[in-house]
């Protein structure tokens, strides 16, 4: 557990972007770290985006390939990595300047130690200026895609994310934060880091989780009165799989505001949490591209299943393939009105189109809205599997599994999980002549693991003797889906 006092944020986030300044890192120019959940992630967010820098967080259980990908992709001018990654470290350096890669907790060869902040006054910045925040998202090619949100305008910081993550809180803790925020869930992932800033935006102090424990958590909330924090739906079920004993053990009255999204929820899991913690949950529906649609806990129970309605400020549609609106009820096409200022997939201007229609735009999402308009969800996007909070994008997997020479065709998919949300299924088709024994499917599962990351494994490999394609060869996942949908009693 790691204690972060509010004023120490904005302090060292001061020093961290004189840094950047005396190592010649542009204004608007990408900052890139490689972090653990640790204070210094924070003190990197705030002071990159308090100082016109664009800020983009990568995920450590990526493959090298990926990240080395990300990191060049980006354009980046500066790197924080934890010494824990030395050996990806040392393959990024002919990206980024001597002078502009940083080191925490330990050394590498070539890269400066992060504590050269103290060479820095940690006075307010004489004139800061509001950054960005670029996260990386993969895409149907398997390849990892950068959202890049429009060039802010000359404006005081914060960042549009930070500002938006201190607007719900706001909302939900009428209008203020008197007590701490933990961190629970990975930083690198849009939510966690959207909600730690609103909160320290809020003058909260912040508390660090290195990695999850379920009663760990508990102590947490009890000992330091922890007001707000961030889960997805598979702490819940870790949580209300502890012995009642120990879950009734703790006193956790000063939780105000559990948000939770980014995956799927039974009904049955939420329910239970409210039943538990009481109406402190507040669901949101979004992405890194946009949208933000939230529903406190009593419209939860009075909707159970929707993700909320649109704020004043915002428009849902509905719409079918041919871009006409859905009547009430009918499950279609998720778009929102698209901002002034349009966001873009960095280096795919073709992903970039598909997004928008005209003045709309989406995440690629179906779903329906009531006589209330209130939003539900129907299917999540056409091809993404979300497991324990995170993306999981299919073709990647498929690609590893493809390599294998007993493989002739592959299909891989999301199956609902009550702890998971969705777990990773792959379909698999050999090629004519090889049998579908025991040891060939364990022999396809290490192929995989030795060529994607542990998060996208998938849980299962069936066997199959053909996989349906369209007469153009498009994969029809829908009907594999639904196939496993029947199998496991969806």
């Amino acid at each position: 557990m790691i204690t972060i006092k509010n004023n120490d944020i904005q302090q060292n986030a001061n020093q961290f972007a004189r840094l950047l300044d005396a190592s010649d890192v542009p204004v608007r120019g990408v900052v890139t770290v490689l972090l653990p959940n640790c204070s210094e992630y924070i003190y990197c967010l705030r002071g990159a985006t308090w100082s016109g820098r664009t800020f983009t967080p990568i995920n450590w259980h990526l493959k090298s390939h990926d990240i080395q990908y990300i990191v060049e992709n980006s354009e980046a001018c500066a790197l924080v990595v934890h010494a824990d990654f030395a050996e990806v470290a040392k393959s990024l350096s002919a990206f980024i300047p001597t002078e502009a890669r940083f080191v925490v907790g330990g050394k590498i060869d070539g890269f400066r130690p992060f504590e050269d902040i103290s060479q820095f006054s940690n006075s307010p910045l004489m004139e800061p200026l509001a950054g960005s925040i670029m996260m990386y998202t993969s895409g149907t090619t398997g390849r990892p895609k950068g959202v890049k949100p429009a060039t802010p305008k000359t404006t005081p910081p914060p960042c549009s994310n930070s500002t938006a993550g201190s607007m719900l809180l706001k909302q939900f803790l009428q209008g203020g934060h008197n007590g701490a925020h933990l961190v629970a869930a990975p930083l690198y992932h849009v939510a966690p880091s959207t909600y730690v800033e609103g909160a320290a935006l809020l003058g909260a102090d912040v508390v660090v989780m290195e990695r999850w424990d379920a009663e760990e958590f508990l102590r947490i909330v009890e000992q330091e009165k922890i007001i707000s924090t961030f889960l997805v739906p598979t702490h819940f079920v870790r949580l209300l799989r502890l012995p009642d004993e120990v879950r009734h053990r703790y006193n956790l009255s000063s939780l105000q505001f559990i948000c939770h999204g980014a995956a799927p929820v039974s009904k049955e899991i939420k329910r239970q949490m409210i039943d538990w913690l009481g109406p402190v949950l507040f669901e949101f529906y979004g992405g890194t591209e946009g949208g933000g649609i939230s529903i406190s806990s009593q419209e939860w129970l009075a909707h159970p299943g929707s993700v909320g309605q649109p704020r004043s400020d915002q428009t849902v549609y509905i719409l079918n393939d041919e871009g006409d609106s859905c009547e009430t009820g009918i499950v279609g096409n998720i778009f929102f009105k698209a901002p002034e200022n349009r966001f873009e997939y960095k280096g795919d201007p073709e992903k970039t189109a598909s997004a928008y229609l005209g003045d709309k735009y989406t995440l690629g999402d179906m779903g329906y809205l009531d006589e209330e308009g209130y939003l539900y969800l129907s299917d999540r996007k056409a091809d993404t599997i979300i497991s324990g909070g995170v993306n999981i994008y299919p073709a990647e997997i498929e690609a590893a599994i493809l390599s294998h020479a007993a493989v002739g065709d592959c299909c891989v998919v999301g199956v609902s999980d009550n702890e998971w949300g969705e777990r990773v299924v792959a379909a698999i088709q050999l090629v004519d002549d090889k049998d579908p024994s025991d040891l060939l499917l364990e022999a396809i599962a290490d192929h995989c693991r030795e060529a994607v990351a542990g998060y996208q494994q998938p849980k299962q490999f069936i066997f199959e003797d053909s996989l349906p394609r369209t007469d153009t060869g498009k994969l029809q996942r829908r009907k594999i889906r639904d196939r496993y949908k029947t199998l496991y009693g969806e």
